[in-house]
């Protein structure tokens, strides 16, 4: 993989993320005026109460979009490809409004699968058959692919819960992708995770938005479009069941509810409360419980596939029919038997912070100064520090600044929030690299990362001191931890310039956090944080004018 193709796919994954940060507020305040809002009034199976925004969906899709084009040539696959998804989103976006009949619903999802189908999305070699005639290949594909876009729409029940597991299927795939030097299932894959990131930091629990019907249905068709294209290329000799691992949750999922429904003669598209996360639920968790026990189980398939990629297909099935019969069935004897973690009551009631956290509650309102002195001071000292960036980088970072400060100045409720995000992710992107890159700092590394990490137990600590609903560490918090610690450092790219990933995604990481936690202090935190924001990228363009 060349240098060049590192930095767009690096590019496409920034782009992508930060869409997805920058929109997703916006569709938080107007989902409404658009009609994209999931009411729970009088309706006993939601968990959520009142109404909640529902077009996180468009935010993914939007951003997924921009970093695609940007990345991948026009091919014939992926004009089909775009093609199905916009009909696919089309019919989930109605749905979202309208709420369509479930037979309008599958109809919908069924001409998307078929564009996808006539551009090549067709599964020829058959697990355990090998190569299949078009008669039996097409309905198996049409039945595979319309199940998990199905799936992912049924697991999509909670807090973070389609929206994480999915991202872990996508990185999965980017890097099997990368191994097999299949750039567009790796283009794809990483442009649609980043997206889905920036989603989750809204969508955890408590979520402030959901991604509705168009969200779930694109991402479920993405990743079978993704999984059959990966283990139907002929540039790889991996199994053939890979996409059963890959996408083992929602899977699982539908075959827990679908005797559910036949025993109780409900219908099979209509909703319930008989899902796989609502059965792990029932044993007494708390919501972010129940998706990190989903979390959990789908670390193992996905370890499970990577770890048997290579391997004949009857060794994958006798270990995925293993897995579902323990998972499923350990769920059923621990029901019949009446297991539970923790009483319903104690499961509805307010936990209690713990006695030291509320023994330094004293500190909180000082924990948005310390912050935004501590941003000010990182941003500052990076733009110094960054003379091996590009001087195109530097002069753009000085005009958004520029910009920033101009437009911030007219006063517009409606930009307040938006111009300091977008503003201070541009100035974390641009000047952690500029830092990490630089040849002055390459022997501090160690030192850095400390202070680094320092800051990242500190902004933990000032999360869990306060009972106002800022932002919390989430189940999504340990996707992070987990892309950081074990995933980014073994990710195939190059940044150029010495730049280790693992040292450039933590240190970035830590820092869109803290700003995320000044945006969310308040008017007077934003402010300081757009300040800070625009005069470090005007040090920095300073320097190369």
């Amino acid at each position: 993989m060349g240098a060049e193709l590192d930095i767009r796919y690096l590019a496409s994954f920034m782009l992508a993320l930060g869409a997805a940060l920058v929109m997703i507020p916006l569709l938080i305040r107007y989902s409404a005026r658009i009609g994209l809002v999931d009411d729970a009034t009088g309706d006993a199976r939601k968990i959520h109460t009142g109404q909640m925004p529902r077009s996180g969906g468009l935010g993914i899709v939007v951003a997924s979009a921009l970093a695609v084009l940007l990345v991948l040539p026009a091919t014939t696959g992926l004009l089909s490809f775009l093609a199905a998804a916009l009909v696919v989103i089309a019919f989930g976006l109605l749905d979202d409004v309208v709420a369509m009949k479930p037979l309008q619903k599958v109809a919908g999802q069924s001409l998307g699968v078929l564009i996808a189908m006539g551009g090549g999305m067709v599964i020829s070699d058959v697990p355990l058959l090998g190569h299949a005639p078009e008669w039996f290949s097409y309905p198996m594909t049409f039945i595979f692919v319309l199940a998990v876009i199905n799936g992912v729409n049924f697991s999509d029940g909670m807090d973070g819960l389609a929206a994480g597991t999915t991202l872990m299927s996508l990185m999965l795939l980017f890097v099997l992708a990368v191994e097999a030097g299949h750039v567009e299932v790796a283009a794809v894959s990483l442009s649609v995770s980043a997206a889905v990131l920036g989603f989750l930091r809204f969508n955890t629990h408590p979520a402030t938005i959901f991604m509705g019907d168009a969200g779930s249905q694109f991402l479920g068709f993405v990743v079978a479009w993704l999984a059959i294209a990966l283990s139907q290329s002929d540039v790889t000799p991996m199994t053939t069941f890979m996409p059963l691992l890959i996408l083992g949750i929602p899977v699982i999922d539908i075959l827990q509810v679908v005797p559910v429904r036949v025993y109780k003669k409900l219908p099979l598209p209509g909703p319930d409360k008989e899902h796989f996360h609502h059965q792990i639920a029932k044993l007494g968790l708390f919501p972010y419980e129940t998706v990190s026990v989903v979390y959990a189980l789908q670390a193992i398939l996905l370890a499970a596939a990577y770890l048997m990629r290579f391997l004949d297909d009857i060794h994958v099935l006798v270990f995925f029919v293993a897995f579902t019969a323990i998972v499923l069935g350990g769920g059923l004897v621990a029901h019949v038997y009446g297991w539970r973690v923790r009483s319903v009551a104690e499961v509805t009631s307010r936990r209690r912070r713990n006695r030291l956290f509320r023994a330094i509650s004293v500190l909180h309102p000082y924990t948005g100064k310390f912050f935004g002195v501590a941003v000010h001071l990182i941003l500052t000292a990076s733009a110094l520090f960054s003379s091996s960036l590009a001087a195109t980088v530097a002069i753009i970072g000085f005009v958004v600044g520029l910009l920033s400060l101009v437009v911030y100045q007219m006063d517009v409720d409606r930009l307040r929030a938006f111009v300091p995000r977008i503003t201070s992710y541009l100035a974390c992107a641009i000047l952690v690299y500029g830092l990490t890159s630089s040849p002055v700092i390459a022997g501090f590394n160690f030192a850095l990362d400390l202070g680094f990490l320092a800051l990242a137990f500190f902004l933990a600590v000032a999360i869990r001191i306060t009972r106002r609903s800022y932002f919390w560490i989430t189940p999504q918090d340990l996707l992070v931890l987990l892309f950081i610690g074990m995933l980014a450092p073994q990710l195939p790219i190059n940044p150029g310039q010495g730049v280790e990933i693992g040292d450039l995604v933590f240190r970035t990481v830590v820092l869109l956090y803290a700003s995320e936690y000044l945006l969310a202090r308040g008017h007077q935190a934003q402010d300081y944080l757009l300040y800070a924001s625009s005069s470090a990228l005007l040090v920095l363009g300073v320097q190369f004018l």
